[in-house]
Parts: C-alpha cells; structure tokens; sequence
C-alpha cells in the first residue's frame, strides 16, 4: 500500500460523511442516536458519544453491501501489524484466542499451550474439547511471577507430541516479560506446527524499533492484539492477525463471526481505525515520548526506601530475551506491604488506580496518554506510602508472599471436566481430585486451576492464602474459595 492509502481511516470518514448527510435514522440502535437516551445516560456518556452510536450494517454501510468498511479497515490493519488478515473483535482478545483455537483445534486434538496463558485459551480449549499439552514457565523466586517458557521447554513437548495441532506463547507477558519467538517460530514450523502468539499486550510493538520484536514480524502465523490496552482504541477493541499457509484464514473468519456478536458498537471498531492511522503516522514519536516516561518513573521509583521495580537485567533470563519497559512491576515487600495493600493505599489516599496487583506487587502502565505529571504524581504517591511505613517501622519486616503453584496433570480434557458430572467440597477436601472448573485471579487472568487438572496441596494453600489476601478471582461457582467443584468419581 502507498502511505496515503496507510494513512486512510475508513470507519472515521464513513462516521464523518454519516453526520455530514444529516442522515435520519431507522436502523438501530433504539434511542436513535440519543434522541431517546435516558437523562443520566446522557449525562454519563455525553450525547456527542451517543450520536455516534450507529450501526454498521445500514447506518454506517448500506444493508445491501454491508462490510465494505470492515473490510477497508480491516485490511489497512493487516498492513499496519504485518499480517496478511486481520479482523477486528468488540469482546477484547478472548474471543480471537478462542477462534485460533477453534480454527486449529478439535475434539481431543493435542495442542501445545504454556501453563501463564490467559484464562479465555482455556475456555477455548473448552470449547473445542482439545487436549492442551502444558508447558510449564519459570517462576521469578523474588518477584512471585511467570517469567516465560524456556525455548528448551517447548522443544521437549513438541518432540514428546508430534502430533500437535499448533504451539501457542503468550509474549509480552503481563509483566512485560518477551518470549524468544523468533526461536519458537522456528521449532514449531520444523515440525510442520504454526506458532500462535498471544500479544494482547504488545499491540505497540511494531511501532518503535526501541521496543521488543512484535509476533508477526518474528515469523508466526496468527497473534492477537488488544488495541485498547496500550493503544488509543476503546475498551475491549481487540483485532486477530493471520499471515501465511499455515492458518486457513476463512475457516478463522467463521470462528470469528461464530464467537462475535453480529452488532459491534460501530465507535469500537472506529477507534481501532484511528489508533492505528495514529501509530501509523505518529507513532515511533508517541512511544518515543512514553518510554523516556517510563525511564523516568523507574529511576524515581527505584530510589524511594522499601520499593524496588522490575527492570530488563532482572527480566532477562531463560524464556524472556527481551522486556517492555513501558510496564512497571512494583514491590512494597520492603516496606511489609502486600501489593493488594499497596494499590489500596494509593487509591484511598491519593486517587490513583493502577492496572493489577497481586499478594507480591502492583503493575502501573505506561503509555504516550501519560505526561510528566501524571509520573509525578505516581512518584509523590509512593514516596509518601514509603515515609509513613518507615515512621511505623514497618521498614524492618517483609512480605512472605504465597508461592505460585506449579501444574501437576491433567487428568482429563478441560471440556470433559467442565461439561461432565461434578460435585462441590470445601477447599481442603479437593486435594487429589480433579477440578471440574477454573479459578483465575483477575488481573491478570491467568488460571491457578483449570477443569480437568489435578489439584495438589500447593495448590490449595494457594488459594486459601490468596483469598485471606482479598484476592478478586473469576471463574469458579463459589467466588469465596470456600468451595470448589470437583469432577465426581474421579
């Protein structure tokens, strides 16, 4: 494509000739472009907003050649990521984890998968009735966090199963952690497997060489990004990439369509047509700008008594071969603080929210959206957090955080264990039976305990200690942990 036809933006000009046509309009939705929004929805959201909730199909495009905007867009998208397709999802990268699953899988197919992957591949692993072959990552013993699969790793499992539909990474990880996928692109395509990359978090990375190698451009086949994430698109604007003879890209639009709803909010998938023109344009400058932030805010944070902050000499190591600086992993052990204690101070004193936090850390984003003062003010926050702990003498004592579990087997397949017969017992009764649901902290939504997967003591005092903690998890019936629901009989 010629730099102007990159520098289209076909949801936004179609958007703009809609309002211009002062178009009258009988398609949906029902409040008709506000006109019949309630007050205190107006108020939230602003009618500016609500007038541009049009439908695609016969607002935005006609109802006879309905797609043509899609496909524009989508297209443009492809360009812009390297991948030869590209279609956009309103339900975030879940629902595009689940169709590459669903594409390449089928009822007990073998497919190899790490063990930090995000809870929506297991659910597509539901879904499908394959068969994951886990593959297990490094555990940082300081951190409390999944690193990444060593290269090793994967190896062994694709020697050991042959057979595999596909071999799927998760890279960045929540914590900015990058998988050696070059290497992994490589080991999966000699053995005739495609490389599945879940890049929800490093829709970014194609747009400053200082950033880590993105999917695409490190040889694999399919990856999905999550454009709301570190991008300027909407909530839950996520799009799916496919290149290469390895994925059958109509079967994946099928599964797209299947897992998708048929009437997207148009405003989504408009944002994620004017984030990408603006990476486009703008943005080796943009992330330029956000990682000289990120630079800053590490070096500051780092100095203040008690705290300390994930840098790239800690993240390189077996399984990580390079790190997204723009994700900052920050520790209040130093000062007895448990990360869930660490994000409540700072938003309850200082009214500020930061993106996860776990019983080690908390993770605050960093993008080209934050300025000198919003880094400041997370600066300020924390030091003061640091000077009021150090006046209670908590400076001398630290956190003993749970260690994370590893996985110990899979006694069935995760549909097997979800759909079949199950049975609640308390917490300390599951040990040596088999689950028959998911237990998922949330964020960042990677499964402790998936259906079908044998649960060991470790696991148990896991989830007893994370709960104590004020863990916020999804997935199981009984969100207080009190429970469990057990595959019966086995």
């Amino acid at each position: 494509m010629t730099e102007s036809m990159r520098t289209e933006a076909p949801f936004v000009e179609a958007m703009r000739a809609y309002r211009h046509g002062h178009t009258t309009a009988f398609h949906t939705p029902g409040y008709k472009l506000g006109a019949g929004a309630p007050a205190d929805l107006i108020e939230a959201l602003g009618e500016r907003f609500l007038s541009s909730d049009v439908a695609i199909a016969g607002g935005l495009d006609d109802t006879q050649t309905s797609g043509s905007v899609l496909r524009r867009a989508e297209a443009l998208a492809a360009d812009a990521w390297g991948a030869e397709r590209a279609f956009f999802t309103a339900n975030g990268s879940s629902s595009g984890l689940q169709a590459l699953v669903m594409t390449l899988t089928g009822l007990s197919d073998e497919i190899i998968v790490p063990r930090n992957a995000h809870k929506a591949l297991l659910a597509g692993l539901i879904l499908s009735g394959a068969r994951p072959v886990w593959v297990e990552p490094l555990i940082d013993e300081v951190w409390q966090i999944a690193v990444n699969v060593p290269l090793e790793r994967y190896a062994t499992a694709i020697e050991a199963h042959p057979r595999a539909r596909a071999v799927f990474v998760t890279s960045p990880s929540y914590n900015g952690y990058c998988a050696d996928l070059a290497g992994l692109a490589t080991l999966a395509h000699a053995a005739g497997m495609p490389l599945v990359v879940d890049q929800a978090w490093g829709a970014h990375l194609r747009f400053s060489p200082e950033l880590p190698l993105d999917a695409m451009a490190a040889g694999a086949d399919a990856a999905v990004i999550s454009v709301h994430k570190q991008l300027a698109a909407l909530s839950g604007a996520s799009v799916v990439l496919a290149g290469g003879e390895r994925i059958d890209a109509e079967r994946l639009r099928t599964m797209v369509t299947m897992l998708c709803t048929t009437s997207p909010l148009s405003s989504m998938y408009l944002s994620i047509d004017a984030a990408r023109r603006q990476m486009v344009e703008d943005g080796e400058a943009l992330w330029g700008a956000a990682l000289r932030l990120a630079a800053l805010a590490r070096e500051r944070v780092s100095a203040i008594p008690g705290l300390s902050v994930l840098d790239r000499d800690e993240a390189l190591r077996p399984g990580s071969v390079d790190f997204d600086p723009v994700r900052l992993t920050i520790s209040g052990a130093g000062l007895g603080l448990s990360g869930y204690e660490l994000e409540r101070l700072l938003r309850s004193d200082h009214a500020i929210a930061i993106e996860a936090a776990d019983p080690h850390n908390i993770v605050a984003n960093i993008t080209f959206g934050d300025s000198d003062a919003t880094v400041d003010r997370l600066v300020i926050a924390l030091e003061t957090i640091s000077s009021r702990a150090a006046a209670k003498g908590a400076g001398a004592t630290t956190v003993e955080s749970p260690k994370l579990p590893l996985f110990t087997g899979l006694a069935c397949s995760p549909r097997e264990a979800f759909f079949g017969p199950s049975e609640a017992l308390p917490l300390r009764a599951c040990v040596g039976r088999v689950s028959a649901e998911m237990v998922v902290p949330y964020p960042p939504g990677i499964p402790v305990l998936g259906p079908g997967e044998e649960i060991s003591s470790e696991t148990v005092d896991y989830l007893i200690e994370a709960a104590a903690r004020g863990a916020y998890v999804h997935g199981p019936r009984d969100l207080s942990l009190a429970t469990l629901l057990v595959v019966s009989n086995v």
